[in-house]
């Protein structure tokens, strides 16, 4: 078998360079790089036996001008001001962008990734649902340009724009615990998804802090909808348990536990405290005003779209950066100190 001829890729990783980088040395772009860099990357191809396609060579480095978009769920809102963040930013900037929705499933998610390579876009913002990042990493090999928001996955050497999702979780399990309240459910999406997990960790560590146990009987794990936060809580209170406050860890099952405790005829506040996630419009016009952590979505997708065109513009690869932007827990009205009967005891038992 005759050995593999080397690539340009192959060339870029020995040079410790992009292969656009190797592109613009062979493509004979005077000035597109320092004499150093040019000379290292000879020296690489030169070294492995690299032959320069003489077509290929003649061709100046073309940027299409358009950026990938992946999001997990585009009918979530938190999305939909993420993607606005994202847009603004780069369209100031002169580029495109290709949106894809991969529906909170990893093989969508693979299949837009190779879609984008198809259609050579210049980057890709992903908000990735997958608990690793093997795809990602494969995608990034073949030069593909990705920055992660709103997760991180430790597999993935990549900039990640989120926020400090175990923090965030941690303040507002806080704010019940210190109104009291030690019978907290959450309500979580598949702990798969990073920023699940690392909000489900946020929720442990509150109760840990204080020298509680988190009540695992009051974590409630199910598809990050509406429909799935609606039937977790409907599931749990099925069983007799009811607690005396609920953290919904995002915004969709938010909605999808105050639909339950409606169901129930369960008073908010009066009888069950709650705390949502994100901080959307109506949280501040519902009946109570809801108490929630809001999170800066329209700026993770502009710093998201920020990084990514220093990026492209970079001659050189920019180490791996983590920017994580901060949250802010808005009380409400949905919230209140435990109520109590007069032996001292919460009026609702489990």
């Amino acid at each position: 078998m005759a050995p593999r001829r080397p690539t340009m890729q192959d060339v870029a990783r020995e040079a410790g360079v992009s292969t656009a980088t190797v592109s613009r040395v062979f493509a004979g772009l005077k000035g597109s790089t320092s004499r150093e860099t040019e000379e290292r990357v000879r020296t690489v191809a030169s070294r492995l036996g690299y032959v320069v396609n003489a077509v290929a060579a003649s061709l100046r480095v073309q940027y299409t001008h358009s950026v990938g978009l992946i999001l997990a769920d585009i009918s979530n809102p938190f999305f939909s001001r993420l993607a606005s963040g994202v847009e603004n930013a780069l369209s100031a900037a002169g580029y495109g962008v290709l949106l894809g929705n991969s529906g909170n499933t990893v093989e969508e998610e693979k299949r837009l990734l190779r879609l984008m390579s198809e259609k050579q876009v210049d980057a890709v913002i992903l908000a990735s649902s997958a608990g690793t990042g093997e795809h990602i990493r494969e995608a990034i090999g073949r030069g593909l340009k990705i920055i992660l928001v709103d997760s991180e996955l430790p597999d993935v050497e990549t900039d990640v724009v989120a926020i400090d999702n175990r923090l965030a979780a941690e303040t507002a399990v806080d704010h019940l615990l210190d109104l009291g309240h030690r019978d907290i459910a959450i309500v979580s999406g598949p702990i798969e998804a990073s920023f699940d997990r690392q909000r489900l960790e946020g929720y442990e560590t509150a109760f840990r802090r204080r020298g509680l146990t988190p009540p695992a009987d009051l974590m409630l794990k199910a598809d990050s909808t509406y429909e799935g936060g609606r039937a977790a809580v409907t599931a749990l209170l099925d069983t007799g348990l009811v607690p005396t406050a609920f953290f919904a860890s995002n915004n969709m099952m938010t909605i999808g536990t105050l639909a339950a405790l409606h169901d129930a005829a369960l008073a908010i506040p009066e009888t069950v405290s709650v705390v949502g996630f994100d901080d959307l419009e109506w949280y501040a016009i519902f009946n109570p005003r809801i108490t929630a952590v809001a999170q800066p979505a329209y700026a993770i997708g502009r710093a998201a779209a920020e990084r990514l065109l220093q990026r492209i513009a970079a001659d050189e690869p920019l180490p791996p950066e983590r920017f994580l932007l901060e949250t802010e827990l808005i009380v409400r009205d949905s919230t209140r100190p435990l109520r109590t009967v007069p032996d001292g005891t919460p009026d609702l038992k489990r």
